[in-house]
């Protein structure tokens, strides 16, 4: 990440609505309130533009991001932002000082997450708890679009450009997935 968006990011940790538009291809932009930054991890509090509420948390990259807004008291969506008194909350016991670290404290919290492999599969995300890791590698348990366990996937760090967790789709597939066990045995 460049200096300056940097020396952004250490004045706004709280209080500011940013939009970050990152290097990889379809992806789409990043919206919300950043609440916690690393050398290398950032973590915003999700924006959902469509219906206007805060919804999860997303990890992203620094070295992906490639240009970004800062939504100043200004604009609309920081009217609106007040009106509606939204305001971001940081997620606490929650590491961002790696992906391996972040999966950690995230599956210590939160029952699933969401894995973005953006750089080879742009519109593609697996979702599930986290199993085990090694130093490169991790696997989790995979939860199908039909809301079904697959088994086991098994990824790399270097691909994942982006996590989320917290949000209302991880959190209804949670409350309706299938007990993992009765899954594993079928």
């Amino acid at each position: 990440m460049n200096a300056p968006f940097r020396s952004i990011l250490k004045k706004s940790e709280i209080g500011h609505l940013i939009e970050v538009k990152r290097s990889l291809k379809d992806v789409e932009t990043i919206r919300g309130f950043l609440v916690a930054s690393s050398d290398s991890l950032l973590l915003f509090h999700r924006l959902d533009s469509e219906v206007f509420q805060l919804n999860g948390y997303t990890v992203i990259r620094d070295e992906d991001i490639s240009r970004y807004r800062v939504l100043t008291a200004g604009s609309w969506e920081a009217r609106a932002l007040s009106h509606y008194r939204i305001k971001p909350k940081c997620p606490t016991g929650i590491s961002i000082v790696s992906f391996p670290e972040l999966l950690k404290s995230v599956a210590a919290h939160y029952p699933l997450m969401v894995f973005h492999p953006e750089r080879r599969k742009p519109d593609v995300c697996y979702i599930g708890p986290l199993v085990s890791m090694t130093e490169r590698t991790f696997t989790i348990e995979d939860l199908n679009s039909d809301g079904k366990w697959s088994g086991p996937r098994r990824m790399r760090f270097g691909d994942i450009s982006r996590i989320d967790f917290g949000g209302g789709y991880e959190s209804a597939l949670a409350v309706t997935a299938p007990n993992r066990t009765r899954a594993r045995k079928r």
